[in-house]
């Protein structure tokens, strides 16, 4: 079963990064998205760069950026 690629709204990813900015461990927060971002039904990526999870706007960014739709 294929899962679609799908937009995401801004309030998400700023939601998806909130909750993954609470993980103490800027190296299990990566994971932590991921976890989150498969929760709300996109499609797994590769674990985004520590230097993205350590910064909420960055995260935000990453995220509307990987998922966006042509």
């Amino acid at each position: 079963m294929s899962v679609k690629a799908k937009h995401m709204s801004r309030t998400l990813a700023i939601e998806i990064a909130t909750k993954a900015m609470t993980v103490i461990n800027p190296a299990n927060r990566g994971l932590r998205v991921l976890d989150l971002i498969e929760k709300h039904g996109f499609h797994r990526v590769a674990e985004p760069a520590l230097d993205i999870v350590s910064d909420r706007e960055r995260l935000v960014e990453w995220l509307r950026e990987t998922f966006k739709t042509a």
